[in-house]
């Protein structure tokens, strides 16, 4: 009897892993090499994109601090810093390079970009800035929709 219930067992145990569903983790790189595309075009085109997602609170890296920021703070910053420059320019030096969790409900990017901004300086002189960032971005996976979590950049 005892083998029976341990033979049952094995048996729907290796049936209950047969059944959990694969993820396809290169379609899910390119649904994330998307959304980074996107972020970029819409940086170009100066849209203001209020962040909707279901994150309250994200992470950021940057200039040896370490901020929580609400998605109103976000929110607040993206806009401010699309009233004072126009993105002109922005290419990847090298990556993006996007890699997800075995399970598809975490990731990572790795993306080296340069870019430019016109903006017009306090005497009225249009200039453009020209930068390179290095960023390190977490996503997550909720609600089948890929949300930025936290993000460490230099300049």
């Amino acid at each position: 009897m005892k083998i029976f219930i341990i033979s049952l067992f094995s048996f729907l145990l290796i049936i209950s892993f047969g059944c959990l569903k694969k993820v396809d983790l290169e379609a899910e790189k390119a649904e994330i090499s998307k959304i980074l595309a996107a972020d970029d075009q819409e940086l170009l085109n100066g849209v203001i994109k209020e962040d909707s997602t279901d994150v309250e609170e994200s992470i950021n890296i940057m200039k040896g601090n370490l901020e929580r920021l609400t998605r109103a703070e976000v929110n607040s910053r993206n806009k401010t810093l699309l009233e004072k420059g126009k993105f002109i320019k922005i290419e990847n030096l090298d990556g993006p390079i996007i890699n997800v969790s075995p399970d598809g409900k975490m990731a990572w990017v790795a993306v080296k970009t340069k870019f430019v901004i016109a903006y017009t300086d306090s005497l009225g002189i249009d200039k453009e800035w020209e930068g390179i960032e290095a960023r390190l971005e977490v996503y997550e996976k909720q609600d089948n929709e890929w949300d930025a979590v936290a993000c460490a950049q230099t300049y």
